[in-house]
């Protein structure tokens, strides 16, 4: 018995979807990052998000980066926030 034949399309080009949109909507509406989401860098590469910038605490950079964590389509978080306080404690070297 022959196998019946599967018809497939192949995509033309590499879907990218866009997760910055998302991405940076959710930290605008989090209740965390009102009036701080400017300071923050999203990049995408793939379906891998780049955050860089500054915050006050390590609670914080941990917090923003498991926010990003759940938007639709992100596989991976890539965390390069700097922690930087008044009291002196820093990430930075």
């Amino acid at each position: 018995m022959p196998a019946a034949l599967v018809e497939r399309s192949l995509p033309t080009k590499l879907e990218r979807p866009d997760l910055i949109g998302p991405a940076r909507r959710r930290l605008e509406h989090h209740p965390h990052f009102r009036g701080r989401a400017a300071d923050l860098s999203i990049e995408q590469h793939g379906r891998t998000l780049y955050l860089s910038g500054r915050l006050p605490t390590f609670y914080l950079k941990q917090l923003v980066q498991e926010t990003m964590r759940h938007v639709p389509g992100v596989q991976a978080v890539r965390n390069e926030i700097t922690v930087v306080n008044s009291a002196g404690i820093s990430s930075e070297r």
